[in-house]
């Protein structure tokens, strides 16, 4: 009857252990989304591509106030020196007067640098209208890549210092061995040179998680503070919060090969640079072609400002101006022919870079299949090095093992857990990053 008590007794323990475990995951997970919520206003890049959407509206409308009537107010005073030769003639309003202020007005309404410049802006403003949604799709990506090096960083420095506990303790024993009469010099010498070498790889492991710590707040825009919460984590939560994070979700049934990538954003970036580039050709033709416009002024003049206002002599001229290019001494030729190759220069690297894009992706989809394969992999040899390392040092214990065997294991358990969390994290990236690129999320 004891024993049953006992037995339910730390069952109890460990389910109420397991619940602890999962709801402090389940915290932190909602604390790393709180992260990215407040992320989404502060991070520089997405700033950038949202003003300069802003910035390509206003442009938009410039342009198009290029099309709308403009006038101008000039004021002018002017000192005539043949005064007593010009009063007759300005007294019957022939001559040159003093002071003249006048409003001078255009209105344009055929221009074909107008209308390709305006074409131009427009395409300009749906293409930075599209880097903003495809930036704000790929940040959620690109936020946690940042943070998972990050956290990549802490694992390896929370492992050493686990394997540093565990070397501290062989450190002792083979001390306590040698005392013994148990255990040789070399035993001792091989576990201080083992404490020096995950000393080494601490230091090491520190310095990239401070590295990768600023590189993730530079991108997200956080502070030091808001990252508080991970700095009391072990290796376990840490390995846990990674898994968590790393876990593509739907990647097996969305992951597919498509030569052409219809969706890829990367490519519809591409077609509006294509399209930008082409209009931005008309600036080499555009004065072979005529424009249409209403010019005009309205003029008041007198001997002094008070005259002009008072009693002006006021003139008022408008004209529909027709202007028709007629030569050129042959450069309309010659600005065709430079038009028509830089419309081909332009569609061969397109061409070419579409090509890239494509292949770039196929290759993705290749190495995202491998590292799928390889994590599956490392998972097994991390659990064999697990169990390895147990029975390495039961064996040990009694004798029956050499440390230098021991500390092998254990430097192929620290490489292969390492290497399994690296790998889980450039799995996720890379398949993130192809089903956003592919245009298939």
């Amino acid at each position: 009857m004891f024993v049953l008590l006992r037995f339910l007794l730390f069952c109890v323990l460990i389910i109420s252990n397991s619940f602890a475990q999962d709801s402090t995951q389940v915290s932190l997970l909602q604390k790393i989304t709180q992260l990215q919520d407040k992320s989404v206003q502060l991070s520089p890049d997405l700033k950038i591509v949202r003003n300069f959407r802003s910035q390509k509206g206003a442009e938009a409308y410039t342009r198009f106030t290029d099309f709308l009537p403009q006038a101008n107010l000039s004021m002018r005073r002017e000192k005539d020196f043949y005064e007593e030769r010009n009063a007759p003639l300005r007294a019957l309003g022939l001559g040159p007067f003093n002071s003249t202020w006048g409003i001078d007005y255009k209105w344009t309404l055929i221009n074909y640098g107008y209308i390709q410049a305006s074409r131009k802006t427009f395409t300009e403003k749906d293409k930075a209208e599209l880097e903003v949604m495809n930036k704000e799709k790929e940040y959620p990506i690109t936020f946690n890549t940042n943070l998972l090096n990050y956290l990549l960083a802490k694992y390896k420095k929370a492992a050493v210092e686990n394997s540093l506990k565990k070397a501290e303790t062989g450190k002792r024993e083979a001390k306590l061995g040698f005392e013994l009469g148990q255990k040789t010099k070399l035993d001792v010498l091989r576990s201080e040179a083992n404490m020096v070498s995950l000393d080494s790889k601490k230091t090491s492991y520190t310095d990239e998680e401070q590295n990768t710590k600023s590189k993730f707040l530079e991108y997200s825009g956080l502070d030091y503070s808001d990252l508080s919460f991970f700095d009391n984590l072990d290796e376990t939560q840490i390995l846990a919060t990674i898994n968590s994070i790393s876990i593509p979700p739907n990647a097996s049934s969305t992951l597919r090969s498509d030569p052409a990538f219809a969706k890829s954003p990367l490519l519809e970036s591409l077609r509006y640079e294509e399209k930008i580039n082409t209009i931005a050709l008309a600036s080499l033709t555009q004065t072979q072609w005529p424009e249409l416009k209403i010019q005009g002024s309205y003029n008041n003049s007198g001997n002094s400002f008070g005259d002009s206002i008072n009693t002006p002599y006021r003139t008022h001229t408008i004209a529909l101006i027709l202007t028709i290019p007629l030569f050129g001494s042959g450069n309309i030729i010659s600005s065709n022919f430079e038009e028509y190759f830089a419309k081909k220069q332009i569609e061969y690297t397109m061409a070419q870079r579409k090509l890239e894009t494509q292949n770039k992706l196929s290759n993705t989809l290749i190495k995202i299949n491998a590292l799928e394969t390889l994590v599956a992999s490392l998972t097994l040899n991390v659990s064999q090095y697990e169990e390895l390392y147990r029975l390495t040092l039961k064996s040990y214990q009694l004798g029956k093992s050499t440390l230098l065997e021991l500390l092998e294991v254990q430097d192929n358990l620290l490489d292969s857990k390492i290497s399994l969390a690296q790998n889980k994290i450039q799995f996720y990236t890379l398949s993130q990053n192809y089903l956003w690129q592919a245009g298939l999320q």
